[in-house]
């Protein structure tokens, strides 16, 4: 008795010491009008989320997901400050209606409010349309629908659409974020200059350091100004792939100390239209070094930023493969009887020594990208000359005016459902011009190898391209397993790589994986059948991986474990 005593206050005194559990998820709608009094159909949204706390002024439940109804409209007529804990703001998937637009409402006076959202805690967006343009389809001159401001902290924003907006879509302030952008579209972002209409800008100012910036299957239409500006700072890890860029009018990357990316299987068609004088180069409009204009240009790693960091010339990686790039006879031709204009290179003089120099960085890899027509539809290809005309416009008058894709002619405002390009291309080599074997660009607009790719990145990029120290072999589990086991694996470097399954003799079950892999934490899924498709029988099995470091490094990595595969 006097055990079992002794026992029991060991389980109490352990149970009390337990933090409290953390709150369950759960859902709530989000009203689009009368709250919180009927009639009421402005600023709702920021009413709701802030006004969704306990009479003690708590957060209701801190995990809390707040859903948007397709098919409405949270008109906002100002800033708002987002409460200073994790939100999570989604929609329903596509069922054929439209996705809640969040856009500006008029005030009093007829102007058009600046309707950003300031987030600064880990945010998670899907499903949701960003609209710059008012009904009365005008726009605020300084918009920007999305501010992070937190330090150390995780934004995503999945199946979105940021439309009509004149500054950048995504604007960071904090320090030492990760962002996380996919299978969106940006689009009709534009002002009258060549600058601002970007998608991610990280501020030049102080250090804002970025963790990770990971833009993967993204359409950039009819924008202007940078798609991905990581400045003058440091970034761990930027992977910039599949994304689709239709037309664009400075230049896309704004990254000079790039030391660890994979910019990879994308298409950059009319990049970078305006072209550049030979004033705006020495003045260093789009180089920071007076080089050049170029679709992509990289610079020496500063000292201070190398020695805080770590960044030596033998471990800055750059994989900058297998892109595609496209400007049409019309625009070059402008160029060329223009006496005052050159047109952008693909890569400057500088950032090409750069790579050429293999035994200064032999990391430093850029091959298969290739100067081709993706070959659009003529719909879309209306654009481009709309885009010379905007171009002819910008170099005579130092101004352009604003060009709205809109090919039914009709109001802007609200956008149609579904949206009415299709950046789908008939290029067949390109179609499967990938390092990955799939097509170039945004695989959204080829749903069959959509669906396929991710079916195979739910097998790998378990960390989203955070960058592990060294190879590893995790335990699976469950195990022993019926149906289905999980293995998750760890690359420290670009390899070729071998996930197999064996049987106790030693005989090949399934290869899993088989093909060269970035640096990262990775995962796959065995459903014990055999190559063929056919459920294997109870046993024991083995699962062994092989990796060949590639790109200059040398190494190889081994290990096996074993399975038990039980019915």
């Amino acid at each position: 008795m006097k055990k079992n005593l002794i026992v029991l206050s060991v389980l109490i005194f352990l149970f009390t010491q337990l933090p409290v559990a953390a709150q369950a998820p759960d859902t709530v709608l989000v009203p689009s009008k009368d709250y919180p009094n009927p009639g009421d159909f402005k600023d709702v949204l920021t009413k709701f989320i802030a006004g969704d706390t306990t009479a003690t002024g708590q957060r209701k439940n801190i995990n809390r997901v707040y859903k948007l109804k397709r098919g409405d409209f949270y008109f906002q007529t100002g800033q708002f400050l987002a409460p200073k804990v994790p939100l999570t703001i989604i929609a329903d998937k596509d069922d054929g209606t439209p996705p809640p637009v969040i856009a500006p409402w008029p005030l009093a006076d007829g102007s058009i409010p600046r309707i950003t959202i300031t987030f600064y805690h880990n945010t998670y967006l899907k499903n949701l349309y960003f609209q710059g343009i008012s009904p009365t389809e005008l726009r605020n001159a300084a918009d920007r629908p999305i501010v992070f401001m937190g330090d150390r902290k995780k934004l995503t924003i999945e199946k979105c659409i940021v439309e009509g907006f004149r500054n950048a879509g995504v604007w960071n302030g904090g320090a030492n974020n990760s962002f996380f952008f996919k299978d969106n579209i940006w689009r009709n972002n534009k002002a009258t200059g060549a600058f601002f209409g970007q998608f991610f800008f990280n501020t030049g100012t102080g250090n804002i350091p970025l963790d990770t910036v990971y833009i993967v299957n993204n359409t950039f239409f009819n924008g202007n100004s940078y798609f991905m500006c990581t400045n003058r700072q440091y970034a761990k890890y930027v992977r910039f792939e599949h994304n689709t860029l239709f037309v664009n009018h400075a230049n896309p990357f704004y990254s000079p100390y790039l030391s660890n990316a994979d910019i990879k299987n994308n298409i950059f068609f009319l990049p970078a239209t305006v072209g550049e004088t030979n004033a705006e180069r020495i003045g260093g409009f789009y180089d920071w070094d007076k080089e050049r204009l170029a679709v992509f240009s990289i610079d020496t790693i500063p000292t201070d930023m190398a020695n805080t960091y770590g960044i030596t010339d033998q471990n800055r990686r750059i994989n900058f493969t297998n892109n595609a790039y496209f400007w049409t006879t019309a625009l070059k031709d402008y160029w060329a009887a223009n006496d005052t204009v050159d047109g952008p290179m693909w890569m400057n003089n500088r950032t090409m020594a750069f790579f050429n120099n293999k035994a200064k960085y032999p990391n430093l890899i850029e091959k298969n990208n290739v100067e081709v027509d993706p070959q659009f539809n003529t719909s879309v290809m209306a654009l481009a000359d709309s885009n010379l005309a905007f171009v002819k416009l910008f170099r005579s008058k130092g101004s352009g005016r604003l060009y709205y894709y809109n090919p039914s002619g009709g109001p802007i405002f609200p956008s149609r459902w579904p949206i009415p390009e299709n950046l789908a291309y008939s290029n067949v080599a390109l179609q499967s011009a990938g390092d990955d074997g799939f097509a170039l660009g945004d695989l959204n607009w080829f749903p069959a190898q959509k669906k396929a790719w991710d079916k195979l990145v739910s097998v790998k990029d378990n960390n989203h391209g955070i960058v592990p120290t060294n190879f590893s072999l995790s335990n699976a589990y469950p195990n022993p397993f019926n149906p289905e086991t999980k293995i998750e694996f760890n690359i420290a470097m670009a390899s070729n790589v071998r996930l197999a399954i064996y049987n106790i003799l030693g005989q090949l079950v399934k290869v899993l994986t088989d093909g060269q892999l970035n640096a990262g934490s990775y995962s796959t899924v065995w459903n014990g059948t055999d190559n063929l498709g056919n459920k294997v029988s109870s046993g024991i099995y083995l699962y062994k991986l092989q990796a060949t470091t590639v790109g200059g490094q040398s190494g190889t990595f081994s290990a096996v474990k074993k399975l038990v595969l039980i019915k």
